[in-house]
């Protein structure tokens, strides 16, 4: 039976593939009601007909391209149209373009900065009244591991998840006492598809060592997000990874990480 006795939903962007769809598959499994977002014709009808039928709950979903400024208020709208009420917020859409500063396109660029950055600010300023209103609500912001330091080759993309990471520990605070946890997850490589699993393999033995499965990592990032962590690492190795980064030499780091990101895209 559908869980229709609840209007609790969590919000789930870029759900159709990747990380987000695994995120969407491991809260419908734990029983929780979902509004996903994604572009059209990415599969998203299909896939929530199909977490409804496996796990009996609930599921709305909106085509839509996260580019747009209009979009989070058109969620907004949704979900005030259809009495859901929202406890769950996870900001996953984004877009990793890379390459040499001056060889990006100006569309390569805007979606990076508009994706990773604009459409999170928008959506957690939109949604943040709503999720006072539950009493005990989640934000969840997906940075990346390459956020907690400068990559060459990945100058926008880190940057941009750089932002994130700052910007959800800065909320975090302001809304402690509101009833709103606020998480980032900074994980490193996703085997998301294809293309990805054949980019890490350029990237030599240690990253694809580190590489995780989507549902893995889902499971260990909702675990923590629901425990109220503030900074979410997934896989063991990456915890490691992170201390001893933070411990190197920053003109060694960049030498590392510039030689591995070098002609990779």
């Amino acid at each position: 039976m559908i869980n229709e006795s609840s209007k609790k939903y969590a919000i789930v962007t870029g759900s159709s593939q990747g990380l987000g769809r695994a995120l969407a598959e491991e809260l419908a499994a734990r029983g929780h009601n979902l509004l996903l977002a994604a572009l059209p014709d990415t599969g998203l009808p299909q896939l929530s007909a199909d977490l409804a039928e496996r796990h009996s709950v609930s599921v709305h979903f909106i085509e839509t391209d996260l580019m747009r400024m209009e979009t989070p208020r058109e969620l907004l709208d949704y979900i005030s149209v259809n009495s859901l009420e929202p406890d769950i917020l996870i900001n996953n859409v984004g877009i990793g373009h890379g390459g040499e500063i001056g060889e990006y396109t100006d569309s390569e660029i805007e979606e990076s900065v508009f994706l990773n950055i604009r459409c999170t600010s928008l959506m957690v300023n939109a949604f943040v009244g709503e999720l006072k209103e539950r009493g005990r609500a989640f934000i969840l912001n997906i940075g990346s591991f390459g956020g907690f330091m400068p990559v060459p080759f990945k100058s926008i993309y880190t940057a941009t998840k750089a932002y994130i990471y700052h910007f959800s520990l800065s909320i975090r605070e302001e809304l402690r006492g509101k009833g709103i946890s606020v998480s980032v997850a900074m994980p490193g490589g996703i085997i998301t598809n294809h293309r990805v699993r054949e980019r890490l393999k350029k990237l030599g033995p240690f990253v694809r060592m580190n590489a995780m499965e989507p549902d893995r990592a889902a499971r260990y990032i909702i675990d923590h997000m629901l425990r109220g962590r503030s900074v979410i690492i997934p896989g063991w190795t990456m915890r490691v990874g992170y201390f001893i980064s933070s411990c190197l030499p920053y003109r060694l780091l960049m030498l590392l990480t510039g030689r591995m990101f070098r002609g990779i895209n």
